[in-house]
């Protein structure tokens, strides 16, 4: 059994200084590369993070048929519930044909952190459960050593790299004042971490089933994707073929990253 306070912390470290890291970074490099490719590089981190997300969640236990019962049914309605929510909330404009947008907001970044963010719940309660019945007194070797720590070190930095590419393309004009920025930067990190802290905490101590956070988390982290996806449609540039190959290949990009992090897992 790992203590709870230096596991909570050891938790919060690796979760928490990625994510804050990678949001940083995706913003910072925001001011030299144009967002509609920061949305293509980060849309592709999304792909592999739906399917790591609803893999978690048993992949709504589709394999159970019609015979699933009561958790089928829990499990699926939390996906609707979680997509609903989200579109209903944050979906002003997010159709609309208007690419004029407000960037001096910090709502929609704050939105797709918390809808990105909140699959922590059911990762953080892995970690809870873990943590109060393993026999390790080590972190890592609870969780299966150092290339599972850089793994999971390196999700959480590329994960939130789909905040900080929102935050370039919905919020850039507020990143002119440097402390405004940071101070930006640092909520959104909050936001996206919190979920895991709180997960973690419950499940140290209270055992049930982390599926269904995984498909609350599966059906609001749709709503980071169309927010992601809006600006490769909205850009005034004239159509070509070259571009859309520069779209596809910062796609590609963002998909290879997560995969490579994805990789240390095996």
């Amino acid at each position: 059994m790992i203590e709870f306070a230096g596991g909570f912390l050891g938790w919060l470290a690796a979760t928490a200084i990625p994510a804050f890291i990678g949001i940083l970074l995706v913003t910072l490099i925001g001011r030299r590369v144009e967002g509609r490719y920061l949305a293509a590089f980060a849309l592709g981190i999304f792909m592999w993070f739906f399917v790591d997300t609803i893999g978690g969640s048993g992949n709504l236990d589709v394999n159970a048929g019609f015979t699933g019962g009561v958790d089928q049914i829990a499990i699926l309605a939390l996906f609707v519930v979680g997509l609903l929510f989200f579109f209903s909330v944050g979906g002003e404009q997010l159709f609309s044909p208007d690419s004029n947008l407000v960037k001096v907001s910090l709502a929609i970044p704050m939105l797709v952190a918390m809808a990105a963010g909140i699959h922590g719940f059911g990762e953080g309660t892995a970690f809870g459960s873990t943590a109060s019945s393993t026999t390790s007194t080590s972190l890592l070797d609870a969780f299966g050593g150092l290339t599972a720590g850089v793994a999971y070190t390196l999700h959480k930095a590329l994960e939130p790299m789909m905040i900080g590419a929102c935050y370039v393309v919905y919020s850039s004009d507020r990143g002119k004042n440097a402390a405004r920025y940071l101070t930006d930067v640092a909520v959104l990190t909050i936001l996206f971490v919190v979920p895991s802290l709180i997960g973690a905490t419950t499940g140290y101590f209270v055992t049930y089933d982390a599926t269904y956070f995984f498909a609350l988390g599966t059906g609001t982290s749709l709503y980071a994707a169309l927010r992601l996806a809006r600006p490769l449609f909205l850009d005034q540039k004239t159509s070509s073929s070259s571009e859309s190959v520069k779209i596809g290949l910062f796609l590609l990009l963002g998909f290879l990253c997560i995969y490579l992090a994805a990789l240390f897992h095996s």
